[in-house]
């Protein structure tokens, strides 16, 4: 069972997009969270806001030939939905990895 500081620190992790804090919010929780659980679930937040970056510069210049416009819109779409399904997950106790960075994150590197 979660308590409500670790469900609220994870919520900050995967939503610090929202307040304009992309990268920022679950680096800090991630390096300064003591919990493994917490830390797993910044680590995941962090590798999927850095894919979404890197994915809408580069469908930016992809838009130059219009075919990055839908694909700006997935990618919009996607960055709304999914880290709102991962609070949801996170709260109801569930260890939550995105369905794409995934994989990548729990890699010990």
């Amino acid at each position: 069972m979660l308590s409500t500081e670790q469900k609220l620190l994870c919520a900050v992790a995967h939503l610090g997009w929202i307040v304009g804090l992309p990268i920022l919010a679950p680096l800090v929780i991630m390096l300064l969270a003591g919990d493994r659980f917490v830390k797993d679930q910044a680590k995941e937040a962090l590798v999927f806001q850095i894919g979404i970056i890197i994915l809408g510069a580069v469908f930016a210049i992809l838009s130059i030939f219009l075919i990055g416009i839908p694909l700006l819109i997935a990618l919009g779409i996607g960055a709304l939905i999914f880290p709102v399904m991962a609070v949801i997950k996170v709260c109801d106790g569930v260890d939550y990895s995105y369905p794409i960075t995934g994989t990548f994150a729990r890699q010990k590197l």
